[in-house]
């Protein structure tokens, strides 16, 4: 398939199906109660179909890089040989007219091994950098999607599972049928942005929060008094939870994914 450029109409007629929108529920359950504080407002948005799966099992080119406003990584729209068209995440220093690879079949390997390709992790070699990875084979990709995040293949146990780690430290045991994408996640620069005002931090669909110290007694444990308060011994959250020095693991998860979970280097 050749590359030809294209004009943004007709990307627009093919994309049209891949895009739709959606209501802003600010943080509110379906009783309309507030269940996350301090969310509302914002720009509108469209929600992009991300392909998670990649099983085509083909080549496909890539047409076209867009910003999306609910990812911090950058998308790409691919059409593959077969004819289907989708968005996919992208890996750092891809560019327009690149080859992808999306499948399983390894007699590709000479050029499915390339940046922006998904393959299984058992014809990836050790200490390749991927993302976009598969926790359970089919469910579609779990992990390292967020910009600039990518996991390290460790080791191969007995040629059945594999051993990534992740950037938080957490070393996971993946079945070798799990599909894994090639390279860093893409927009690496993102972590040096910053909200430079108000405007841009509602324009997100973020409100202000109110402190704790300046709310009542019945709002909040850090609330009440006469005037401005010294800092509380131990801070509480709205709900009386210690809000420092505790840890935020949630045990109960945890112990139903142990044969994930390994260890914390």
């Amino acid at each position: 398939m050749l590359y030809r450029p294209y004009t943004k109409s007709f990307f627009f007629k093919l994309s049209k199906n891949l895009r739709y929108g959606f209501s802003n529920i600010s943080g509110r359950n379906n009783l309309g109660r507030v269940c996350v504080k301090g969310r509302g407002g914002g720009n509108k948005r469209l929600i992009s179909k991300i392909d998670y799966f990649r099983r085509v099992n083909c080549f496909g080119i890539l047409i076209k890089i867009f910003s999306d406003a609910n990812r911090s990584s950058k998308i790409g729209f691919v059409i593959y040989d077969n004819g289907l068209i989708s968005f996919v995440l992208l890996s750092n220093n891809l560019f327009i007219s690149d080859n992808l690879f999306s499948g399983f079949h390894s007699h590709f390997s000479p050029k499915t091994k390339s940046i922006g390709s998904a393959v299984p992790l058992n014809s990836l070699p050790l200490l390749t950098l991927i993302n976009n990875i598969e926790l359970i084979p089919f469910k579609g990709s779990q992990l390292a999607r967020a910009a600039g995040i990518s996991a390290v293949m460790l080791s191969n146990l007995i040629g059945k599972n594999f051993q990534i780690k992740l950037s938080s430290g957490w070393i996971l045991t993946l079945s070798k049928k799990c599909l894994a994408t090639i390279g860093i996640v893409s927009n690496t620069d993102n972590i040096r942005n910053f909200y430079e005002k108000a405007g841009k931090k509602r324009a997100a669909g973020f409100r202000p929060k109110v402190r704790g110290v300046a709310k009542n007694p019945c709002d909040h444990p850090h609330g009440g008094g006469n005037g401005k308060k010294s800092k509380p011994v131990v801070p509480l959250t709205a709900w009386g939870k210690l809000a420092k020095w505790t840890p935020t693991l949630n045990k109960q998860i945890h112990r139903s994914k142990r044969f994930l979970y390994k260890k914390k280097c």
